[in-house]
């Protein structure tokens, strides 16, 4: 097999060709370009693991002996070699301007694997542009994503009046195949909120990339770049500003847990988390930044099952968020965040996110303090967030999806009926309330003894909220103090004549922390269980959270469960472990760090209260001198213990991926059409 460095290019043709194509990244980019000889390039063969998720682990002895026992290249890696190999009759299309005619007629001539340049200039653009070819799409802009800087050549603006849903760019996309845009400044016209995207992958495909691309404030578009379906991949080197106007624009959303063609993420929830693998959209290298000088925004977001990497960006006034299981859509699956420089001006979290497992570490902070040195994990669901109207149910203590309290004592059997802690039987009537208050005139309670448990409407006297739920704050002998909140819909009110029962929650459906579930099937409001053919807890096991080294100056910024996002079922060292130091040799608590010479002799087992974890994941340790597995400059690997033993749990992916890195940049071999 030949490489495509082997084949030759008229030199009449390469004036013509963009600057993307000789030096993909800038200056940093050049240093990544190779040649087929050299030690690092791409096209060697070399080891390329993608470290399975620790719920599926193995002893650290074993994965040595494993690596040992033969390495094989990753599917992602073996398809881009054969992808470059391919590109041997790959063609260069010229457009004629940067109009949406002349892009449109030079995409309409062009077959999988050809790249179409689009030239220096300025165009709007009134209509969506469709690209269903697995092609490569480049303009002549060019960034500094360091210093958040753009040369703006290539600037296409979207103005379609009266849309509100519809994305300016759709690619279509199909399995194995790899599409690219790279070098366009994307601005937009419309006066009208648009929800669904910008720019939208849809599809199965795991090699997309979106590059060196400036994204200027558009204040009236919700999300810049969704990655949809199944599609994985990279945005890397790009430079994006956006805005909070109305509400919240934000850069990159991962909706990508639907490789079952649908739109729910249950494909997602179903499959292990697969820590450190190549099935996350990452985001890398960027410039972002929010031009809001009065509310803060969120860099990335992610629902519908979606996987996302946050690595390595230069990122200003902006938190990180993802969306919890509370309509009809499940929330984030998995999440890692590592490496980033945050900058503040504004008084700001680290982040909160409301569903999915999370890896977060070795982040940086300044400027303006953080207002809470936390990464906040929520359930909204508790506190009636989307009242009765989610297909879950408010997790109030008696939706059957979430693992309720049924014995009256903290725990929970599979199978029993949530347990009724107030009244004994029935439901207790109310003689008054309003929407922050329930009033129960000679309940006799004792004080604050219904704090974090959940109170839930069985009857209306006039016909509003039945069967919504509330998070009790604290309580009187005759009055609960509730969290009013019902967004989407109006808050709970309570009055004289309705009936209620009160439960508790020990685990929320998709909370952090927890893993793989059952195959969830049907349509809304009519999901059931796969397993048991009912609607029921689908069995997540124990797959904790972990910080390390997040520091804002000499402070750790933590995860914590933010109570006043519902996060009261989160509890430190089973659910979420911060960095501690070990204490007489053994990691009792937390994550550890230093050399793999010094880890702890032991740590501690992890505890599942619901009992259906085989050896549950415990505490766990950062070895910073373990190299990578996979030719990443990311070292390191977390060991966890549990069973027992240190286990390698998670090592990440390859840096810069792969896509970056050089095997799909730009072949050597194009011939150019005009």
């Amino acid at each position: 097999m030949e490489y495509p460095g082997n084949y030759r290019v008229s030199e009449s043709s390469l004036p013509q060709l963009p600057a993307q194509l000789h030096a993909c990244c800038g200056a940093a980019g050049r240093a990544a370009c190779h040649r087929p000889s050299d030690s690092d390039s791409p096209f060697r063969l070399r080891p390329n693991y993608a470290v399975s998720s620790g719920l599926y682990g193995q002893p650290a002895s074993a994965r040595r002996a494993t690596a040992r026992g033969g390495r094989k290249l990753s599917a992602l890696l073996a398809a881009l070699l054969f992808g470059a190999s391919g590109a041997a009759q790959a063609t260069i299309i010229n457009a004629a301007s940067p109009s949406y005619a002349d892009v449109s007629s030079a995409v309409a001539s062009a077959v999988d694997g050809d790249t179409v340049i689009v030239p220096s200039g300025s165009a709007t653009w009134t209509s969506q542009f469709v690209i269903s070819k697995a092609i490569t799409l480049i303009g002549a802009t060019t960034t500094d994503s360091v210093a958040g800087t753009a040369v703006d050549a290539t600037v296409i603006t979207a103005d379609m009046p009266g849309t509100t849903s519809i994305p300016l760019i759709t690619i279509n996309s199909t399995a194995g195949k790899s599409y690219r845009i790279s070098g366009f400044t994307f601005q937009d016209a419309r006066t009208v909120r648009t929800l669904n995207g910008y720019i939208n992958f849809n599809g199965l495909s795991q090699l997309v990339r979106i590059d060196h691309c400036h994204f200027t404030e558009m204040p009236e578009q919700n999300v810049y770049v969704i990655a949809n379906g199944a599609v994985c991949g990279v945005a890397d080197h790009n430079v994006i500003e956006h805005a909070f106007i109305v509400s919240q624009t934000v850069p990159f959303h991962a909706h990508n847990g639907n490789s079952d063609g649908g739109n729910l993420g249950q494909a997602a929830w179903s499959a292990p988390t697969n820590w450190g693998g190549s099935d996350f959209f990452f985001v890398e290298d960027n410039y972002i930044k929010s031009t809001s000088t009065t509310s803060v925004n969120s860099c990335m977001d992610g629902t519908q099952g979606g996987r996302f990497v946050l690595r390595h960006n230069h990122i200003y006034n902006d938190l990180v968020s993802a969306h919890g299981t509370e309509g009809a859509a499940r929330g984030a699956r998995a999440i890692e965040v590592y490496s980033n420089d945050f900058h503040n001006s504004l008084a700001n979290t680290s982040g909160k996110i409301r569903s999915g497992n999370l890896l977060f570490w070795n982040n940086t902070y300044d400027g303006t303090a953080l207002s809470s040195k936390t990464f906040g994990l929520q359930t909204q669901r508790v506190i009636g967030y989307w009242q009765s109207s989610s297909p879950w149910q408010t997790a109030d203590g008696s939706s059957p999806w979430d693992v309720n309290d049924t014995e009256g004592n903290g725990t929970w059997v599979d199978g029993h009926t949530p347990h009724l802690y107030y009244p004994a039987s029935g439901s207790a009537t109310a003689t008054g309330g309003s929407t922050t208050t329930l009033v129960s005139s000679g309940a006799g309670w004792t004080s604050n003894q219904w704090v974090n448990y959940g109170v839930k409407k069985t009857f209306s006297s006039d016909g509003s909220s039945l069967g919504a739920g509330n998070l009790i704050l604290s309580n009187t002998s005759d009055t609960l103090t509730l969290f009013a909140n019902g967004y989407p819909a109006s808050p709970t009110t309570w009055v004289a004549g309705d009936q209620y029962q009160i439960h508790k929650v020990l685990v929320v459906l998709d909370q952090t922390g927890r893993g793989p579930s059952d195959l969830i099937t049907g349509t809304p409001p009519n999901f059931l269980n796969s397993v048991t053919g009912t609607k029921a807890w689908p069995h997540q096991p124990l797959d904790p959270a972990y910080g390390w080294n997040n520091t804002e100056g000499a402070t750790a910024i933590k995860i914590t469960g933010d109570l006043l996002g519902g996060g009261i079922t989160f509890v430190e060292n089973r659910d979420y472990y911060n960095q501690a130091a070990p204490v007489g040799g053994v990691q009792t608590t937390g994550v550890g760090i230093g050399t793999l010479a010094n880890r702890p002799a032991s740590g501690k087992n992890g505890v599942d209260i619901i009992g259906i974890t085989p050896n549950p994941p415990g505490t766990a340790y950062w070895a910073t001198d373990v190299p990578s597995i996979n030719g990443s400059t990311d070292n390191g690997a977390l060991y966890v213990w549990r069973g027992g033993a240190w286990v390698l749990y998670y090592q990440p992916y390859t840096y810069p991926h792969p896509l970056v890195s050089g095997v799909l940049s730009a072949p050597t071999n194009l011939r150019v059409v005009n």
